[in-house]
């Protein structure tokens, strides 16, 4: 079975190195948030996980920070 990415596909990877995130988020001082570009799900952006779609980024992501709830992330 082919791969999309480099790695193999049982190895463990974070969306937070990943380039099909779209958009990473954090509130306050809680865990960044990272919003998948292909299925549009959002998850901890640095908790280990099998992914089959991961790319890996060769750049830092750039994390929209808030700090009240309140703020629309889709503006």
């Amino acid at each position: 079975m082919a791969s999309n990415n480099k790695r193999g596909v049982e190895e463990f990877v974070q969306c937070i190195h990943c380039q099909k995130a779209s958009a990473y988020y954090q509130w306050f001082e809680n865990p960044v948030i990272a919003q998948c570009g292909l299925n549009d799900e959002r998850q901890v952006a640095q908790t280990k996980r099998i992914c089959k779609t991961f790319v890996e980024r060769h750049d830092e992501p750039v994390i929209q920070h808030f700090d009240h709830y309140e703020d629309d992330i889709n503006e």
